[in-house]
């Protein structure tokens, strides 16, 4: 087996990785909040899905990945999550799990499975409920954020700023800070773009200019995060990705997109 295949199935079935504590930000001093809700398929998760929640069978169903500003302390209660549809009416995910963004630095978006709306009644709000539990001793109970459409394409959602030296990470060697990229869902380039043109559409703003990341980690996992390898110690501001290429499982494509660096 190949071994880019092989490393995440290996994280699906253990259902999180281990690693150094990951580094803090300004986020970890904040109240979580959700960040974003993507409504990123319909009907057709894939037979895959079924290794992320094995209390049901997930193919066939929905998905969205729901990101926290801060990382979970655990595995949520699907009863916690409350997924309101234009018409009103409230649907419960019977899966929620950090998989398959769940490694020891990762653990910022939540998949919920299950029926959750659909093209005539789509969800429009995601509700925490119940207890939500964030590392540090916090709990997004009574967080909410508006859906984002099936329709719409990947947008970044998250940034953070660390120094290489205190992550956990695959970029190489001479790299002085990581900025991770954290897309509503997960991303793969469009049909027929390389590595190096998902490279490329990235720029981070340090100080007074915008550089493009020598190089990209953190890559073919099936997660959300996108770690850019950058050679300056200048401190990111903000990352910003060129549209047309990434798409999500549905194969809906990015919109250009941009969001603040937290450190």
């Amino acid at each position: 087996m190949d071994r880019t295949m092989l490393r995440p199935l290996i994280l699906l079935l253990l259902g999180a990785s281990c690693g150094r504590p990951p580094p803090r930000t300004s986020l970890d001093a904040e109240p979580p909040r959700l960040v974003n809700a993507f409504f990123g398929l319909d009907d057709a998760l894939p037979a895959n899905a079924n290794l992320l929640c094995r209390q049901a069978a997930a193919a066939g169903k929905d998905g969205m990945p729901v990101t926290f500003s801060r990382r979970l302390s655990g595995q949520p209660n699907p009863s916690a999550f409350a997924v309101t549809t234009r018409s009103g009416a409230v649907k419960t995910p019977f899966c929620a799990t950090t998989a398959p963004a769940n490694e020891r630095s990762e653990n910022h978006t939540v998949l919920l499975v299950g029926d959750l709306g659909g093209v005539d009644d789509p969800p429009v709000l995601v509700t925490v409920t119940g207890d939500v539990f964030i590392e540090g001793d916090a709990n997004a109970r009574g967080a909410s954020v508006a859906v984002t459409p099936l329709e719409d394409g990947p947008t970044l959602v998250l940034a953070l700023g660390v120094r290489a030296a205190d992550l956990d990470t695959d970029c190489p060697a001479s790299t002085k800070q990581v900025v991770v990229a954290i897309w509503a869902g997960g991303v793969t380039p469009v049909d027929g773009a390389t590595q190096e043109t998902h490279r490329l559409a990235y720029r981070v703003t340090t100080g007074a200019e915008a550089v493009t990341p020598f190089a990209l980690g953190n890559l073919n996992d099936q997660d959300n995060y996108v770690h850019l390898c950058l050679d300056t110690d200048v401190e990111a501001t903000r990352v910003s990705a060129a549209a047309g290429v990434l798409v999500d499982p549905r194969r809906d494509v990015n919109p250009e997109t941009s969001v603040t660096v937290s450190r």
